[in-house]
């Protein structure tokens, strides 16, 4: 049976939903040999998936996962799908904490260090955190503090049937795409990087068929997957089902001035745990300081909150200039340390 999609995609031929869906339910079952699994990977990179796969493909992850049951009315994911090579600090994980602070809900799904020095998990550890929590404390957490962390490999044990395969391939396949979409608490509203403007383009037409509420993706000119502070950035917006085409921003529209790519560089987990601590104690550099200001901002904006994001980026500003995004990563350190 398995043979049959991959003779299909080996000719460049898309697979029905039906069949996307039947594909990755063998794989996710633990039926079909490490090999075949490669092979499907790499055909389906080497083809171009369809937006019609990748969703049907997100269905069988998102049924096959282990849910978090919190309200998530308001609440929000930052997250990107990596792959962007570009060395940077953890942006969004530093932009949780602003967001927090600014009274918005964060639900952030993130896992280790695939293709960077620092995944959010790695960074979140340094700071003193644990982040390696089951779905019971993850809803403690978030009942008590507002924020959460779900680790992916906690939520996703099928994914044990695919990690040989991409550790072998090591190379970006549709999974990269998938993890943001797969938020384990069903989150409503949800800003997400990717890797590429085209895959950006697919992600939000993905989740237009998944019914969220409201979502950006985006790709900055510079290659990032986070709004950039050296470029502009390509933003396509969803609202009510409904998507079009990019629009670019300008951080000079917000105010923002432009600054060095280079500026933007992180390293390690601890050299990126001391930026985040800088950044929230309002002791870091300009630009680290907005660009985490200006990704947090959208972060807030998507959920509606505020009116502009010219209000979301001074709820951002002020997160951190009255010592609330301090006090959030303090209690997010404190009350996870507690729970564990």
């Amino acid at each position: 049976m398995f043979t049959y999609f991959l003779e299909k995609i080996s000719v460049s031929e898309d697979l029905t939903s039906d069949e996307a869906e039947q594909a990755l339910q063998l794989i996710v079952n633990g039926d079909v040999s490490n090999e075949e699994v490669a092979a499907f990977l790499l055909g389906m990179r080497m083809k171009g998936e369809s937006v019609e796969e990748l969703t049907a493909f997100v269905k069988v992850m998102r049924n096959a996962s282990k849910s978090v049951d919190v309200d998530t009315a308001g609440a929000v994911d930052l997250c990107g799908t990596g792959g962007d090579k570009s060395g940077t600090f953890n942006i969004s994980t530093a932009a949780m904490f602003v967001v927090a602070g600014a009274g918005v809900p964060v639900l952030k799904h993130g896992n280790r260090s695939v293709s960077s020095k620092s995944g959010s998990y790695d960074v979140l550890e340094t700071l003193g955190a644990v982040p390696n929590l089951e779905k019971e404390s993850v809803e403690k957490l978030f009942e008590q503090t507002g924020m959460a962390f779900m680790f992916a490999p906690n939520f996703h044990p099928a994914m044990k049937y695919v990690m040989p395969a991409r550790r072998s391939l090591k190379l970006r396949t549709f999974f990269n795409m998938l993890g943001p979409l797969l938020n384990p608490a069903g989150v409503r509203h949800q800003v997400v990087g990717a890797f590429s403007k085209d895959a950006a383009a697919m992600m939000i037409q993905i989740l237009a068929n998944l019914e969220t509420d409201t979502a950006y993706t985006l790709h900055a000119h510079d290659g990032l997957d986070e709004v950039s502070l050296s470029s502009p950035t390509e933003i396509f917006e969803l609202k009510s089902n409904m998507t079009g085409e990019s629009a670019t921003f300008d951080p000079k529209m917000l105010g923002f001035k432009k600054v060095d790519f280079k500026e933007l560089l992180g390293g390690n987990a601890e050299h990126n745990a001391k930026i985040i601590t800088n950044i929230v104690s309002g002791n870091a550099s300009y630009a680290q300081q907005r660009i985490v200001e200006l990704n947090a901002a959208f972060g807030i904006y998507v959920t509606g909150r505020t009116e502009s994001l010219e209000e979301s980026a001074e709820l951002a500003s002020e997160s951190i200039s009255s010592g609330r995004a301090q006090e959030k990563l303090n209690q997010f350190i404190e009350v996870s340390r507690r729970i564990a």
